[in-house]
């Protein structure tokens, strides 16, 4: 083929043409098959669902529940197991009126007497436990150095 042929040949590739099959029928049979493989199946209704979150919230309501009436419990034995020792740290109000520890025998400052009898010993035990630990020493003192200025306001007061 010479150069003359191959231009003429070119030219003739320039022309509109017809295919000789049609083409569409094919490409639309494919696109069908495509979105038939690829469409999702048909959603799930889930009836459970509702319900399964219904279920957690009472479980979640009933164990914490169960916790608060567990801890309120047992701090209700340990309150009893304080007070039937000889020597009480802590004291419930109905009892309060009836004890006579207040500095000067002032019923006003029984509350503070009570705490600082309750801070005193649980720095004493902490103190057992570990008698190398300097700031529990302080804390003591300063604890100490409050009973008696609660002393002195029960007799002022008295």
């Amino acid at each position: 083929m010479t150069d003359f042929e191959i231009q003429r040949g070119l030219r003739q590739m320039n022309t509109p043409r017809m295919p000789q099959a049609d083409l569409w029928p094919g490409i639309a049979a494919r696109i069908a098959a495509a979105d038939a493989a690829a469409a999702p199946a048909p959603a799930r209704r889930r009836h459970w669902l509702p319900f399964a979150a219904a279920a957690g919230v009472l479980l979640a309501v009933a164990g914490g529940f169960t916790a608060y009436t567990l801890q309120r419990q047992r701090a209700a034995d340990a309150f009893v197991a304080d007070t039937a020792s000889p020597l009480p740290v802590r004291v419930s109000p109905r009892d309060a009126h009836d004890l006579s520890r207040a500095p000067g025998g002032d019923p006003r400052l029984l509350g503070a007497a009570v705490v600082l009898d309750a801070a005193h010993a649980e720095l004493e035990q902490a103190l057992d436990q570990r008698p190398d630990a300097v700031f529990l020493v302080s804390l003591l003192n300063r604890t100490n150095a409050r009973r008696m200025k609660l002393e002195h306001y029960g007799a002022r007061a008295g």
